[in-house]
């Protein structure tokens, strides 16, 4: 095998987030720091869906649409499941395992979070789109229906539970998602240690489309 173990990982792990719909609920954003989030300097960052294509480009959906490109959803993951077949010929079982159990940690986060957003996002984001809602649920379904496949396919693989009450993220979720919000390198300085100064005749700027996209995605799947 030419590629490095890493190389391989990263290579998986891109599969499952392109396609992907997404949204940063803000009211579980301001829990991490309510003084910083709630601030309308931030508003074009929250409870607003964002498209990664089937391309791997990204941007606010608006009310574009996005069915057609969560449809291939599926025939990724096939994708990823097919090279875990044959990677499990071509490593030696420690090198599998390994590889195995950091692919199904990042697969139960996105199964996690993606049954999470169908559950609450009708009531986040306003003005839903049908079309939208069921290209969340498609996508649910998706990552569901793989993570059951890994399972079956692979004895060694990991099983995790999803918790019975879908609308909770357990405390390991809301851990996540501070961890990912730290190394945003958006605005100068830090942003957690240091206040927005404002002055009465200062008008603010608000974060440009682009800015919040690029913000979203390399904040909560670490991704340029």
């Amino acid at each position: 095998m030419n590629e490095t173990l890493n190389d391989v990982y990263i290579a998986l792990t891109k599969q499952l987030y392109v396609p992907l719909v997404f949204y940063i609920p803000k009211r579980i954003w301001i829990q991490f720091n309510k003084d910083v989030w709630e601030d309308k300097l931030y508003d074009n960052l929250f409870d607003k869906v964002v498209l990664i294509n089937s391309k791997g480009s990204n941007a606010l959906l608006k009310n574009g649409k996005s069915i057609h490109h969560i449809v291939v959803k599926k025939e990724r993951l096939d994708r990823n499941t097919f090279k875990l077949l044959e990677l499990q010929n071509d490593l030696n079982k420690m090198q599998f395992q390994f590889l195995l159990n950091k692919y199904c940690t990042q697969l139960d986060f996105c199964r996690r979070m993606s049954s999470w957003f169908v559950e609450n996002i009708r009531n986040d984001v306003r003005d839903l789109k049908i079309e939208t809602f069921q290209s969340f649920d498609l996508q649910q379904k998706s990552f569901e229906d793989h993570w059951d496949y890994i399972q079956d396919s692979f004895k060694d693989a990991p099983k995790i539970e999803l918790s019975s009450d879908k609308e909770k993220l357990n405390k390991n979720d809301l851990k996540s998602f501070q961890d990912l919000i730290k190394p945003s390198g958006l605005f100068s300085g830090n942003i957690e240690n240091e206040k927005i100064k404002k002055t009465k005749k200062e008008k603010k700027i608000l974060v440009t489309e682009e800015e919040a996209t690029a913000f979203l995605l390399k904040t909560v799947f670490n991704m340029e």
